[in-house]
């Protein structure tokens, strides 16, 4: 859990795009408290990936997922036999990009504790409190004994 001075801030990083900052702003109740400054960049990532997703998916609305290719084929003296060969389709590059955004989003959705799976997990761990064994401890070999 966060600590006091160490909790991530809840205003979204200037660079960020409309897209990116409202992102931002719904994750952090949700995660926020949860979170410590030095998850910051996890955050930021997911916030920037969510942002290039929304943009890829704009592209591929606008062009298409994939477009014709035509050629112009000349003789070897310049003369223009066919002035739009159709030589097959390319992938919109947007879709690579789609897929690329979506894979990190789910792979820092599950860091973050955003997936049911990540969150069931997550549940599973004991509480921290004061009376408890820190992480530190556990790792120590639990011998820390108050006197």
């Amino acid at each position: 859990m966060a600590t006091k001075g160490n909790e991530i801030n809840q205003t979204p990083p200037k660079y960020l795009k409309a897209t990116g900052r409202s992102m931002w702003t719904r994750l952090m109740p949700l995660i926020g408290d949860q979170l410590e400054e030095s998850d910051r960049a996890l955050v930021e990532s997911y916030c920037f990936n969510y942002q290039l997703l929304r943009e890829a998916y704009s592209n591929i609305l606008e062009n298409g997922i994939q477009y014709a290719l035509f050629k112009v084929i000349m003789t070897p003296t310049g003369e223009v036999i066919d002035e739009h060969h159709f030589e097959g389709y390319k992938s919109n590059p947007a879709t690579k990009t789609l897929s690329d955004a979506t894979a990190k989003l789910n792979m820092l959705g599950q860091q973050l504790g955003l997936s049911p799976q990540s969150r069931a997990e997550l549940a599973k761990l004991p509480k921290a409190s004061d009376k408890e064994q820190s992480m530190a401890d556990l790792l120590n070999g639990g011998d820390n004994v108050d006197f």
